[in-house]
């Protein structure tokens, strides 16, 4: 086998598991949004709300130890989406985020393939703020 063989053959290796872990739903594009991870029980009330602010780290970290559901949050489309194929979704709740992926709209999910950090996130209590 020649070296420029043996070279081609390395390179379709190392791209075919590339290739391969690029998950699209049909029709759907990979794109890259900004927003911060939550749990559904607590965003629902936040997306809702009158203004779109993430819930606070321990709370949010707290309801997804026990079992709920982990939801991206967009706050210029006032949109949350599950979250699936990202299982460190709980390391990166609390920071303001760069996430790229696939959105579903119809089931509201996004398939997560990179998240970036871009700096923590101002945190807000689900509790209504006291009266002066």
């Amino acid at each position: 086998m020649t070296r420029r063989s043996v070279l081609a053959i390395a390179i379709i290796l190392t791209a075919a598991p590339i290739g391969a872990a690029v998950t699209k739903d049909p029709g759907g594009k990979v794109t890259t949004w900004a927003g911060w991870f939550s749990d559904k029980q607590c965003a629902t009330a936040k997306v809702k709300g009158e203004e779109v602010t993430p819930n606070g780290t321990a709370c949010v970290k707290k309801c997804l130890d026990e079992g709920s559901t982990p939801v991206f949050v967009d706050p210029k489309a006032r949109e949350m989406y599950e979250v699936k194929d990202y299982p460190q979704v709980k390391d990166d709740v609390g920071f303001y985020l760069e996430v790229t992926g696939v959105r579903d709209e119809t089931a509201k999910t996004i398939s997560v393939q990179s998240v970036k950090r871009l700096g923590d996130v101002v945190q807000m209590c689900g509790l209504p703020r006291k009266k002066k």
